[in-house]
């Protein structure tokens, strides 16, 4: 299981992307290097890892609440619910793999 999503590399020129060229790859099937132009694979396999733990996340958070916490009200889980899912939209990018072309 991955705790730490690592940042996503070319296959073929090992040119590091940042954050925001991985967001724009993120729901494209093939795409081209910026750096060498060769047809790269993008991967989203293990973005079932991060709905997996951010259900997981939403689970435990929502446990805590209800039970430890006296009088919370539909705004204090509303709040809490809305911190996993702005989670994992930050950490999306880490989840995407770039491989090579077949």
């Amino acid at each position: 299981m991955k705790w730490f999503p690592k940042q996503s590399v070319c296959p073929h020129c090992q040119t590091v992307y940042r954050y925001a060229d991985v967001k724009r790859l993120t729901w494209k099937r093939q795409a081209p290097c910026y750096h060498c132009q060769k047809k790269m694979t993008v991967s989203r396999k293990s973005l079932w890892i991060l709905a997996a733990e951010t259900a997981l996340v939403y689970l435990i958070l929502n446990i805590v609440m209800l039970n430890a916490v006296r009088g919370v009200s539909f705004f204090g889980l509303l709040l809490v619910n809305c911190l996993p899912a702005l989670a994992a939209v930050l950490l999306l990018p880490g989840y995407i793999e770039l491989k090579h072309n077949i």
